[in-house]
């Protein structure tokens, strides 16, 4: 049977019991929230460090100034290892494509007392610094930097120093490290005037041409300290061999042509283009007879359009005839001997290829 309650007691309330894992009593909820919050705050602060990490780890991969030092080191081990077309693939020299003959590997790999050595500094704003080594010396350079339209860093054209090649009279074209280089929009030109920018390192300058025309050797060098560059030459314009051969082979012809018959004068001579076979005597003469004793030597000079024969040493000859010392109606035969001094003389110009020689 159901006992009902007394009228002096209240039903006894059992306390609710604590759940595993710790949570308050539904009694409390402002201290939950709290720790809630709490948590939540602190779970913030963990990713925004996690963050904040990720982007100083990232950040300086896409950083201007790693971009420029990747740029320079990529330079300066293209310029060690002889390779011009990959240190111009990140550089710009600021000059058009037919001038960049001697940034080219043909010519560049034959290059020497290239860098040897390269350390980066610092790489702000648009300057990269570095310690370079160049055939034993170093040097602390600063490279000036220039953004490409597509936003890579290139190796600015104020870095590039500029050889120029000269000569002393025009030539169709020059060489560097054996290699012909035409110049700049010269067409069918002749240039006597090259001005071209080259990476660090020593060339070997000369002309190429025709097969008459040939030049001393020069060196250049384009230095690191830019004090001590070598970068003006002006090419003397020699004679080859050949032209030499040939031009002594014309006069010894012309020689042979004017003993043969003798000028009766002077004038004769000269309009022969003998006048270095003229005798003295006025009178009527025969039997005249040449004896070179000893040939006259020479050397070419370049003019503008040809080769100047110049005498170097005269040579020696005697010339004997006989001269008549009477009248003509009863000539008296006399003989009579010369000395000649003998020189090289005349002008050589080129036609058609060929040398030819014309009397001076």
């Amino acid at each position: 049977m159901e006992i009902p309650p007394s009228a002096h007691h209240q039903p006894y309330l059992m306390p609710p019991l604590q759940q595993q894992g710790g949570t308050l009593p539904e009694g409390k909820p402002g201290r939950k929230r709290n720790i809630i919050i709490a948590i939540a705050a602190g779970a913030a602060v963990v990713l925004t460090a996690a963050i904040l990490a990720l982007v100083l780890v990232v950040l300086p991969l896409f950083s201007p100034d790693r971009g420029m030092s990747a740029t320079a080191k990529t330079y300066f081990q293209a310029l060690i290892d002889g390779d011009g077309d990959k240190a111009l693939s990140v550089s710009d020299p600021g000059v058009p494509e037919n001038e960049k003959a001697l940034l080219q590997n043909n010519v560049y790999k034959s290059a020497g007392q290239r860098i040897d050595g390269y350390r980066i500094l610092d790489a702000r704003s648009d300057f990269v610094t570095a310690e370079v080594t160049q055939n034993g010396r170093k040097q602390d350079i600063l490279l000036r930097m220039t953004k490409s339209r597509e936003g890579e860093w290139k190796v600015g054209p104020k870095n590039f120093q500029k050889i120029r090649l000269s000569s002393s009279r025009p030539v169709g074209s020059f060489t560097v490290n054996g290699v012909v280089v035409a110049a700049p929009d010269s067409g069918t030109a002749a240039s006597d005037s090259l001005l071209m920018p080259a990476f660090p390192g020593e060339y070997t300058l000369g002309i190429s041409g025709d097969k008459y025309t040939t030049a001393e050797e020069q060196k250049a060098l384009i230095s690191i300290d830019r004090a001590i560059s070598k970068n003006t030459e002006s090419l003397k314009v020699l004679p080859t061999q050949l032209l030499l051969d040939e031009t002594r082979t014309l006069l010894e012809n012309k020689r042979s042509e004017c003993t043969a018959s003798t000028p009766g004068s002077a004038s004769e001579a000269t309009r022969r283009g003998c006048s270095g076979f003229a005798i003295s005597e006025y009178r009527p003469t025969r039997n005249v007879k040449w004896t070179i004793e000893k040939e006259p030597t020479f050397t070419l000079l370049r003019g503008e359009d040809s080769w100047i024969i110049q005498s170097a040493q005269s040579g020696a000859a005697s010339v004997s005839y006989e001269v008549n010392s009477g009248r003509d109606d009863a000539p008296q035969w006399e003989p009579k001997v010369e000395l000649v001094i003998p020189r090289a003389s005349g002008e050589i110009q080129i036609v058609d290829g060929k040398a030819t020689l014309k009397d001076r």
